[in-house]
């Protein structure tokens, strides 16, 4: 694959960051309004600051995206899309979005406005980049945890949307916008942009499982550059200005050289910031403890050290464009320059000048005037630099610099043109959704982590489907797989593991499966391949009908509703969806998926084999958190982790709420239940008896 120089990607949480992204060298900058945003608590941008911030970027050649990158309710998409068409209008050169009914809804209005698949559209193969440019997005931002192996064979497979990919800032420890740990644990969504970072927290041994450094692939550039990626992103919309300037500074110069940073560069990037160092074991594979880390109060003295000296920088490095300049000054002719920058020239007349009585105008005193472009976004290129100037004259230093300031407005005016002057406002009415087969009232159904948790056949007589794991079916005894006839995807699947999951696929049919749940838009082409009955998991997030009618358009036959929603909203939803939902009302249900593996560090190995002893076994592990609360974690398909709530969703005494088909089919998850505990749990709900525990509550 060629050799090619990505754009870089600086990140602006406010218009002061928005001029360090400038000053630091950024051919794209990415920010967000006061809604709608993963990052709400940054200073972000009113209408009027985004709209000034297009025309200034634009001016010096550089794209400007806004993100729209959360999750919304269906009342909320008239906003929503409100926004958009300001940002259609107002020149915005791509929208960020995670939202699949947003982003439908904002591709029917404005074919012609480029999307961008944000990072928690889970993109973690060729797959799930083939649907998500299906679905009109012209870029799509990898999954952080893709290995530098992965990204490679993604873009090589399918290489006919723009690839971006993270390269320095904060990780999240999460799978890609797979993450429920803050809004379960603390009521505050960050699928909603306000995300507690409780993964930042230690447990109750003090010690920080979860809490990742900080990624910097600065050591990474050549093969980078080398795999044929588009754009190189930095995260820091909640950083300082200065933060934002130093590390796009080093990262500008690494681009433009074509070459790995140094050792020196690295440590500077750790001095403006870190928690205790970087990490780059997603983009290697070797994803151990060492990837770990906090900040520290060293880290936070180096920090504040390298920002002082940052700020110098900050306020003297400029963005600036290069003009040619062309000045003649004869006798008996009006004074005449002409400035060029951009393909664009605009040419000003002056004063005839007069003959000079006591000190002639030299050559040097016109250059020291016409060079004076300090207050404009201008710059002069000396070898561009032409005076024709007869001798003997005199002109006053005031005209000279009057034709000057002139030259350099109208010159600005000329390059500040609209980059997409053919946008105009939509007129567009939405299609109506059709009711699907939703009304027909609602099945039970069951899923379990683990076939040993399966209570006797007689407790399960009453669900219409059972599901497991499909590694956990294929590798069950008869008498399990004669009762099950669901299996569930893996929720993420590296390209080096589609063959085997396609060859998982296969057999699973050959023994009778008739339904699969997906939980990635990687895998629903794949189980629809073969026929299946193909249904949406939770970890789709379905937040609104917009996006069940994208889901139902793809050919899934029901999906689950984001159990971040409460009962009223799942029935909103639920009753103008054009597909069978669904929702969990019973379950310790996921609160994330690790790439790197949980239980092994609690084991106190550190195996960097992708397969280790330490949970091969399939057995739940625990640690307790800052609170008490022991945490379960479970291996998940080839070698990944999985964290469940430890308080079950328990709706047995208020199923009136939500049965009668109002909320869709009725799921309830066993994770790490034993069998007699299902069995009780069951009976519970057939009884509606009133939980003595602890539980949550849709």
């Amino acid at each position: 694959m060629p050799d090619i120089k990505p754009k870089l990607l600086l990140p602006a949480g406010s218009p002061e960051c928005f001029e360090a992204a400038l000053s630091a060298g950024a051919d794209e900058i990415y920010l967000g309004g006061k809604s709608f945003n993963a990052r709400l608590a940054a200073d972000n941008f009113t209408e009027e600051q985004i709209s000034e911030a297009v025309k200034k970027a634009h001016f010096f050649g550089v794209s400007v995206f806004v993100t729209l990158n959360t999750l919304l309710l269906d009342r909320e998409a008239a906003g929503a899309l409100r926004f958009a068409e300001f940002l259609y209008l107002n020149d915005v050169d791509a929208l960020i979005i995670t939202d699949p009914g947003i982003a439908a809804s904002v591709h029917r209005r404005f074919p012609d406005f480029r999307l961008h698949a944000s990072t928690q559209c889970a993109a973690h193969n060729a797959e799930a980049a083939r649907v998500l440019a299906a679905r009109g997005f012209s870029r799509v931002v990898l999954a952080r945890e893709c290995s530098a192996k992965d990204i490679e064979k993604i873009i090589s497979d399918f290489p006919s949307v723009e690839y971006e990919m993270f390269v320095h800032g904060a990780l999240c420890v999460c799978t890609s916008g797979m993450c429920e740990m803050s809004a379960y644990m603390g009521g505050r969504s960050g699928n909603r942009g306000e995300c507690a970072q409780p993964c930042r927290l230690p447990d109750a041994d003090g010690v920080y499982r979860l809490s990742l450094k900080d990624n910097c692939l600065a050591g990474h550039i050549e093969r980078i550059c080398a795999s044929g990626v588009t754009s190189l992103k930095v995260e820091g919309r909640m950083k300082s200005p200065e933060y934002v300037y130093g590390v796009g500074k080093i990262y500008r110069k690494l681009l433009d050289e074509g070459r790995n940073a140094t050792v020196e560069e690295t440590d500077v990037l750790a001095r403006i910031f870190s928690r205790g160092g970087f990490t780059d074991g997603y983009y290697t594979g070797k994803t151990g403890r060492e990837m770990l880390g906090v900040r520290s109060d060293g880290d936070k003295e180096k920090s504040a050290a390298e920002a002082e000296r940052l700020k110098e920088g900050l306020r003297t490095d400029k963005r600036r464009i290069p003009v040619s300049v062309k000045a003649d000054i004869r006798s008996d002719a009006v004074t005449e320059l002409t400035l060029s920058a951009k393909g664009r020239s605009v040419t000003v007349y002056g004063e005839i000048p007069a003959a000079a009585i006591t000190s002639p105008l030299t050559k040097e005193d016109v250059v020291k005037s016409l060079c004076k472009l300090g207050n404009t976004p201008f710059s002069v290129e000396p070898q561009s630099f032409s005076l024709h100037l007869d001798d003997g004259l005199s002109l006053p230093v005031s005209a000279i610099n009057s034709l000057r300031r002139t030259a350099a407005e109208r010159l600005e005016e000329q390059i500040l043109t609209k980059r997409y002057p053919d946008r105009r406002t939509a007129i567009y009415t939405e299609p109506r959704m059709e009711r699907g087969a939703s009304a027909d009232g609602s099945f039970l159904i069951v899923h379990f982590v683990r076939s040993k948790g399966m209570p006797p056949r007689p407790y399960l007589s009453q669900f219409s489907h059972i599901y497991l794991p499909i590694d956990e079916y294929l590798n069950a005894q008869m008498t399990v797989r004669d009762v099950t006839d669901g299996v569930e995807l893996p929720p993420v699947v590296m390209p080096h593991e589609y063959t085997l999951l396609e060859e998982m696929l296969i057999r699973a049919k050959l023994c009778g499966v008739k339904n699969v749940m997906v939980s990635n838009i990687g895998t629903m082409r794949l189980a629809l391949k073969y026929g299946f009955a193909v249904h949406g998991g939770l970890m789709l997030n379905v937040y609104n009908s917009r996006t069940a009618e994208v889901f139902a358009g793809e050919g899934l036959s029901s999906v689950i509703l984001s159990p971040e929603l409460n009962i009223a909203q799942m029935k909103a939803v639920a009753s103008s969806a054009p597909v069978k939902t669904g929702a969990a009302v019973y379950g310790k249900l996921p609160e994330a998926v690790l790439e790197k593996c949980m239980i092994r560090d609690i084991s106190g190995t550190n195996d960097p084999l992708r397969k280790c002893e330490a949970c091969g076994d399939g057995q739940f592990r625990y640690f307790t958190d800052r609170t008490g609360e022991k945490i379960p974690v479970c291996r998940e398909f080839i070698h990944r982790n999985v964290i469940y709530n430890p308080v079950p969703v328990y709706m047995a005494d208020k199923l009136e709420a939500v049965g009668g088909g109002a909320v869709g089919d009725l799921h309830f998850f066993f994770t790490d239940e034993s069998a007699e505990d299902a069995a009780r749990i069951i009976d519970a709900y057939r009884n509606k008896t009133p939980s003595d525990g602890r539980i949550k509550r849709m």
